[in-house]
């Protein structure tokens, strides 16, 4: 049996890309056979960095900038796999978690 898992985050309370390795503990122990392709996805919001920079084996980097107010807030960004394609998310560059 071949199993894609491609979950989104849950919130602030989990990481796609943790989602991801929960549900496959979960299939491993109902299916140990099966052979599991792991896929965290986003939809453009909270966790597409972290899923962009997974899926293409980038970095993550970390920048001050000025938020909406103009006061600086540490901003997380991905550089990605091909080292020339950068994803932001505008939450991160405003300060939001």
């Amino acid at each position: 049996m071949h199993i894609l898992i491609a979950p989104d985050s849950f919130k602030e309370a989990l990481a796609a890309d943790d989602a991801a390795a929960a549900i496959a503990r979960g299939c491993t122990r109902a299916v140990p056979d099966a052979r599991l392709d792991l896929c965290p996805v986003a939809d453009g919001g909270e966790g597409t960095v972290a899923a962009l920079v997974s899926a293409t084996r980038g970095r993550v980097i970390h920048t001050t900038v000025a938020g909406p107010l103009g006061e600086p807030v540490t901003a997380a960004w991905g550089l990605l796999g091909d080292d020339a394609t950068a994803a932001i998310e505008l939450a991160s560059a405003s300060g939001l978690p």
